[in-house]
């Protein structure tokens, strides 16, 4: 049995009576069967992980004020401009449909113009938009609609800007471990479309944070995307640019759906870092002197990520690699504005060897300089975080995921789930 309503077994009722009784002492958003069901069927009907996911589910929404957030909070003014994401029309089987241009993500801007506190609040409030939108939809529906549909746009994702950007991939993997938790159940079907080359990387950076069966709605839509998108949305109810009929003269329907932007400097905030200081590697540089840190490679295409912050003062900033006794300039040392703008950059490894970081103040007759690094090393097939004298190995499948994303050319409109 599917484990929808309507669709159960003898044993999976049981389940849903149990669980009514075990938390009708607690608060909670919606009271039916359709709401309890979503966390039974995401811990396939284990009562006892269902109860416990749920209980800190509720938790969450007391301790972060869930229940009034959209009438209580506004975000920053550079979040509502700069922040992509809207709802616009509704599928072929009457679920809304949000658009998220992940690629016009600005993570260097947000994370200039806000504090992280805020970047995750501004989430929870797109999620309850979610919950709103299918409130909504059921009511006009005259049925009950639990899921939505997802087009995540990709045009713009590049490695510098995003896949190397390592605060941005943390707060996405924090975005989907807190949707995972707390909203479960609540996506149809995700397409992808104008996905990039690099496009594998970037999912492969935060799969591990979704549950299995969420990958599983992941459908990537490749050159002719716009007409297989119109299997799935009535061209009436699509944007111009996305293969409709609507918002002409607007082809994008940016009244409906913010297509993001670059964060304008004057929104920046004074004294905010990219990274926790707490979590980055320190070094004195000596005035008239240099901090070397080497890194041994020993996979070709490897690539050597690194993220510093000078105090107060500029520093200089290079990276070569030593073939025996000489040295091959990679990237050139120049003095850098990281007291002023944290600095992020990546090479990737031709060859295996030895690779140096140098950080210079021989220029400097007066001042030592403090500086505060992070350095990571992404392998061909895995990702890992390196620190002089540590490391930390991650498992992860790093360069091949085209298994785990669905082509649409294996897909007719009777493959989705249609939970209505």
């Amino acid at each position: 049995m599917s484990g929808y309503v309507g669709d159960l077994s003898p044993a999976q009722e049981e389940a849903l009576g149990k669980l009514r009784v075990n938390v009708a002492d607690l608060p909670k958003p919606e009271d039916n069967d359709y709401f309890y069901l979503r966390w039974l069927r995401a811990r396939k009907f284990n009562l006892r992980k269902a109860e416990e996911m749920l209980r800190k589910h509720l938790q969450f929404r007391k301790d972060a004020g869930i229940d009034t957030i959209l009438q209580d909070w506004t975000p920053p003014e550079a979040l509502q401009k700069c922040f992509p994401g809207g709802f616009f029309g509704e599928d072929r089987d009457g679920h809304p449909v949000y658009y998220d241009n992940i690629g016009n993500l600005d993570f260097r801007g947000l994370f200039r113009c806000a504090k992280r506190e805020d970047l995750m609040k501004v989430n929870y409030q797109i999620l309850e938009k979610v919950v709103q939108a299918l409130r909504e939809f059921s009511e006009k529906k005259g049925k009950y609609i639990e899921t939505i549909t997802v087009i995540v746009d990709c045009e713009n994702l590049s490695m510098q800007k995003h896949i190397l950007f390592w605060p941005g991939v943390e707060l996405m993997r924090q975005i989907f471990s807190h949707v995972e938790q707390n909203y479960p159940e609540i996506v149809k079907q995700v397409f992808v479309v104008k996905a990039p080359a690099v496009f594998p990387l970037a999912y492969n950076l935060v799969k591990a944070f979704m549950d299995e069966k969420t990958r599983r709605k992941v459908v990537l839509l490749k050159d002719d995307w716009q007409m297989e998108l119109r299997k799935y949305i009535a061209p009436d109810q699509l944007p111009l640019a996305y293969g409709g009929t609507r918002c002409e003269p607007d082809p994008d329907c940016t009244d409906y759906i913010n297509h993001g932007c670059d964060v304008p400097p004057e929104y920046y905030l004074t004294n905010l870092t990219e990274t926790s200081r707490d979590e980055m590697e320190r070094a004195v540089v000596g005035r008239r002197s240099s901090h070397e840190v080497q890194y041994q490679i020993d996979k070709p295409r490897s690539t050597i990520r690194w993220e510093f912050i000078s105090i107060d003062h500029d520093i200089g900033f290079g990276v070569y690699n030593l073939q025996g006794e000489k040295k091959q300039e990679l990237v050139p040392m120049k003095r850098r504005s990281s007291h002023v703008i944290p600095e992020n950059g990546f090479h990737t490894c031709e060859t295996d060897g030895t690779y140096v970081l140098k950080f210079d103040n021989s220029y400097s007759w007066t001042r030592a300089k403090e500086v505060l690094y992070t350095v990571k090393i992404l392998h061909p097939n895995s990702e890992v975080t390196v620190s002089p004298g540590d490391s930390d190995i991650v498992d992860e499948e790093f360069f091949d995921c085209s298994e785990d994303i669905p082509q649409a050319s294996g897909l007719v409109n009777s493959d989705l789930h249609a939970d209505t």
